[in-house]
């Protein structure tokens, strides 16, 4: 059997097998071919001003003043005596606990109540979607009409009531902003019903029947057995969760700004003020890094504690 190649085409390969010539196309040029494009607006569009952002969070930056070396100093303005920072800090830890934990659990016990596909299922499933379907801009303008002191919902309750003028102001009391903010988001959660029960559909029928036989009720098949069994899409759930609430920012803006007093400044709020109020692009460039960075840090957290990509055993 002779074989003989003729690398000469820098794209084909030209085989001489037992007599016949096989032209053969060069799988890596193609495959680069087509990773290029791609390549080369990630760089572009994200690696490019990603680096950006690390270089200049170490400098003083400024519109009226170019980039500047100056080390940590960012870095200490934020970490040392600044009650906004950790206030912003403390507000994203907060929230994410919040969504990672209450919201994902509303999500799990909607997903079992539809998976057994009660009476008018697919109409509750279908009612559940569509907030999450609403763009989370016009979610937030819609929650601060409905509880407009002056105009909303909540001022025709009070008035029907004959107390008009005790309408609480929800989103501009410092006692009742946080809460009121946390509320507009946190049942949202049918994304999260979605996935949990496509990945329930995957589990064999066996198991459930064996279970029935051995006499387990409902309550026992879902804790001992379903859950469990879905530990890699809650996990996918729950950093999904946390990565949503580290980057908030529309709902926020649109309803409280962060106020009133920093009761709901979180760190995307933080850094939109101080690189267009403060126009200090540095600082908030900064600020930025700390956010990769706790998102990072909580990505490879969850996954650790979740044993994320291990067989369910």
């Amino acid at each position: 059997m002779n074989l003989y190649k003729d690398k000469s085409s820098w794209n084909v390969g030209i085989y001489l097998l037992e007599g016949r010539i096989y032209v053969v196309k060069n799988k890596n040029f193609w495959v680069i071919a087509f990773i290029a494009p791609t390549v080369l607006l990630f760089t572009i569009i994200f690696a490019l001003p990603l680096v950006t952002v690390f270089v200049t969070a170490f400098c003083n930056y400024t519109p009226f003043q170019s980039p500047v070396f100056a080390g940590i100093d960012n870095f200490k303005t934020l970490f040392i005596n600044n009650s906004d920072f950790w206030k912003a800090i403390s507000n994203t830890t907060i929230w994410i606990l919040l969504q990672t934990t209450l919201s994902i659990s509303f999500g799990i016990l909607v997903a079992l109540l539809l998976y057994r596909k009660p009476f008018g299922w697919k109409f509750v499933r279908a009612s559940y979607m569509i907030p999450n379907i609403i763009p989370t801009a016009a979610t937030g303008l819609m929650f601060y009409l409905l509880q407009n002191p002056d105009l909303g919902i909540v001022k025709s309750i009070f008035v029907a009531l004959g107390k008009g003028d005790l309408t609480p102001n929800l989103f501009g009391n410092s006692s009742y902003t946080f809460i009121t903010v946390t509320c507009t988001w946190i049942f949202y959660s049918a994304f999260n019903t979605i996935l949990i029960m496509s990945e329930i559909g995957t589990i064999p029928t066996e198991v459930f029947e064996s279970a029935k036989v051995d006499g387990a009720s409902r309550f026992q098949v879902d804790v001992f057995i379903t859950l469990p069994m879905l530990r890699n899409i809650l996990t996918t759930c729950v950093i999904l969760a946390a990565v949503s609430m580290i980057s908030q920012f529309d709902i926020l803006y649109i309803t409280t700004k962060g106020g009133p007093d920093n009761t709901t400044l979180n760190l995307p709020i933080y850094l939109f003020k101080t690189a267009n109020l403060e126009m200090n692009y540095g600082l908030a460039n900064a600020i930025g890094v700390v956010q990769i960075i706790f998102g990072l840090f909580l990505v490879f957290s969850i996954g650790k504690i979740f044993k994320f990509g291990q067989k369910n055993e």
